[in-house]
């Protein structure tokens, strides 16, 4: 694609947000269950880096910057960006869904679209759409049902493996915020896991020692 936005892969990523909530009403949800999407208001942001980039995603759009500084130096007044991998000592890291999500992507494209931002990646279409503060209206995730499953998009290029029976992957967030990857078709899954990319690399390798026929997804 001619004029990429960014033609580097991400290598990392960060949500920034107030230290001390400063911004009354300030507000941030990465939507991965409804559609693809980042709401934000005021206060809250994404960085994205690349080898030579910092790639800030806001309420006010898309700014690429020339990485000449490091991560903690590129933080603005009273903000810390929390890294998406979290170092846990003599744990292994804890891995948010949202490096699984970005991490190995490029951004292509930005563009403004009615009242939202539209960024296209190698492998997904993304929304940023800007909130203002104090919002009434600010989504997240809500169940009807307090024991059902979410889907979890933005996973289908990692989830290489078809079932034995020839169905593909997919997947699902559950009740207490734990990853699963269940067969569409036959419904066998594996284990929860806390982590998506654990339920990933389970599911990869044919791990599936749990069947999930009549949960409830919402």
């Amino acid at each position: 694609m001619t004029n990429m936005f960014c033609d580097e892969p991400i290598i990392a990523g960060y949500h920034g947000s107030r230290e001390y909530d400063d911004i009354d009403g300030a507000n941030a949800w990465f939507d991965f269950y409804y559609d693809l999407a980042y709401h934000v208001t005021e206060g809250h942001r994404i960085v994205l880096e690349t080898e030579h980039y910092y790639i800030s995603i806001g309420h006010n759009g898309v700014i690429k910057d020339r990485k000449n500084c490091s991560i903690k130096d590129f933080e603005q007044d009273g903000e810390w960006l929390d890294p998406f991998i979290h170092d846990l000592d003599d744990e292994p890291d804890w891995v948010d869904y949202e490096s699984t999500f970005f991490v190995g992507e490029r951004l292509q494209a930005v563009k403004k679209v009615d009242n939202y931002y539209l960024l296209t990646f190698d492998d997904f279409e993304y929304k940023v759409i800007p909130h203002e503060l104090k919002d009434d209206n600010f989504p997240s995730l809500h169940r009807k049902n307090s024991w059902a499953y979410s889907y979890v998009l933005g996973a289908e290029r990692h989830i290489k493996r078809k079932c034995s029976c020839g169905g593909s992957g997919q997947l699902l967030l559950d009740f207490v915020s734990d990853y699963v990857v269940r067969c569409k078709n036959c419904k066998k899954s594996t284990w929860a896991e806390m982590v998506a990319e654990d339920a990933i690399k389970e599911w990869n390798e044919g791990h599936l020692e749990c069947e999930l026929p009549d949960i409830t997804i919402e």
